[in-house]
């Protein structure tokens, strides 16, 4: 992202901008779903070492890892006694299958729009209040630029002609680098803070 900077101090570019969307929007992607991840690894290692159980986490974050790995399983088809059941099997010994669905709650094939990052932070017990007032700025501009560049149109979803020198470029991808930054900060406040547990506001 170094590098990018200084490329786009330089030059100013529509490749070098086209750069600088596509790279700045794989960090902020690849950047949050690895903190999603180490949290959910951390969640799963204070249940091996019985720091905390698994009951012990917040209700709704039980239910929501559960129906990921419900999702996970292919218990598809079957009663729905069976799935209250594994809805209400809260020991810790259940709690393996459920990391197992790490793809599932973390997202891991998907474009990180709001939506799903909110998605993420509700899975995991996070705050996600901090990013969703940024909403047109990672949806409306460097996702739907990263897109537009990505699959080679010239158009924008909006049906504007892609303009990559306009001011709004820049300040998109500055806004995108300070969420980057909070990104770390506020999946390792709920490790410190352990927000997923019960009785702590997620």
């Amino acid at each position: 992202m170094r590098s990018i900077d200084a490329l786009l101090l330089k030059a100013n570019m529509e490749v070098s901008r086209k750069s600088a969307i596509l790279i700045i929007y794989s960090h902020w992607e690849g950047h949050f779903k690895f903190c999603a991840s180490q949290l959910l690894e951390f969640i799963g290692e204070g249940i091996r070492r019985k720091a905390f159980r698994w009951t012990e986490i917040n209700t709704n974050i039980r239910q929501r890892m559960l129906f990921c790995g419900y999702r996970k399983s292919s218990l598809a088809g079957q009663s729905q006694d069976t799935f209250i059941s594994y809805l209400n099997a809260l020991q810790d010994d259940r709690y393996a299958k459920i990391l197992a669905a790490r793809d599932e709650i973390v997202m891991v094939d998907d474009n990180l729009n709001t939506s799903r990052a909110e998605a993420i932070c509700r899975n995991l017990g996070v705050d996600h209040s901090w990013f969703i007032l940024k909403k047109i700025i990672i949806d409306e501009r460097l996702l739907d630029y990263r897109n537009t560049i990505a699959h080679g149109a010239k158009k924008l979803r909006s049906g504007d002609n892609l303009d990559l020198m306009t001011e709004e470029v820049i300040s998109a991808l500055d806004e995108v680098r300070s969420l980057i930054r909070e990104t770390r900060n506020r999946f390792e406040n709920a490790i410190s803070q352990r927000s997923f547990l019960m009785n702590i506001n997620p």
